[in-house]
């Protein structure tokens, strides 16, 4: 009885394990993870003026670190108050996002071109020039079923350690981009130390316990003579 009471419980949480797993829509690469569904609570990017041209600037809300948008294709404009809303003059085909700290995770809200003929879009997306999700991938890269933009919301979250750039390719391309989030600075340069300083500290402390001994051992001669 016992037995088939643990496998029907077994059975029952892989079967939510399983249904949970396939509706939160996520891929992993490189230590990056790329989900889409709802956000809210993280810290805003906000504008500095109304701008256009190739790359515009917007600011983290919570510190003043710097935001900058840019595209290599055609020009940006970004709204004068409030969260940055990027549009693209006449469309968005690459969008590079660069932030003057690093942070833990990003999020973001893409749109497509909507209403009458407008078309769904699919993106990769390079995180620190290195992690790719790819929405059509060659071989190596992180295939990305979910990389879908289309009409309403279109809300995207990456996560992972040090976020200092994103790097958008668009096919066809969107309209624009907002609600860009962040939240958790990364203390680059600071925390644990690599293996090889723990390797040079472990050395120093041992010359430095050597010396104190060598020291301790001439006292205690110098004494007896």
């Amino acid at each position: 009885m016992h037995r088939l009471l643990n496998g029907v419980l077994a059975g029952a949480a892989l079967a939510a394990l399983s249904v949970g797993s396939a509706n939160a829509a996520s891929v992993l690469v490189d230590g990056y993870t790329l989900e889409n569904g709802s956000f809210g609570t993280q810290t805003g990017v906000h504008s500095n003026s109304s701008q256009t041209g190739a790359s515009v600037n917007a600011y983290v809300n919570q510190d003043g670190s710097a935001v900058t948008y840019s595209t290599t294709t055609g020009q940006l404009s970004v709204n004068g108050s409030g969260e940055a809303t990027v549009v693209g003059d006449p469309l968005i085909e690459n969008l590079t996002v660069n932030f003057a700290k690093a942070w833990n995770e990003v999020t973001f809200n893409l749109e497509s071109v909507t209403g009458k003929g407008g078309y769904d879009s699919t993106f990769n997306l390079l995180v620190n020039g290195l992690a790719l999700f790819s929405a059509t991938p060659n071989i190596g890269d992180a295939a990305c079923s979910f990389c879908v933009v289309n009409n309403g919301e279109n809300k995207f979250i990456v996560s992972g350690p040090g976020i200092t750039s994103l790097a958008f390719t668009f096919d066809p391309a969107i309209a624009g981009a907002k609600q860009f989030r962040v939240e958790g600075v990364t203390r680059l340069g600071s925390g644990i130390p690599e293996p090889a300083t723990w390797a040079m500290m472990l050395v120093g402390f041992g010359a430095v316990g050597t010396m104190v001994r060598s020291q301790r051992r001439r006292g205690a001669l110098a004494l007896r003579a």
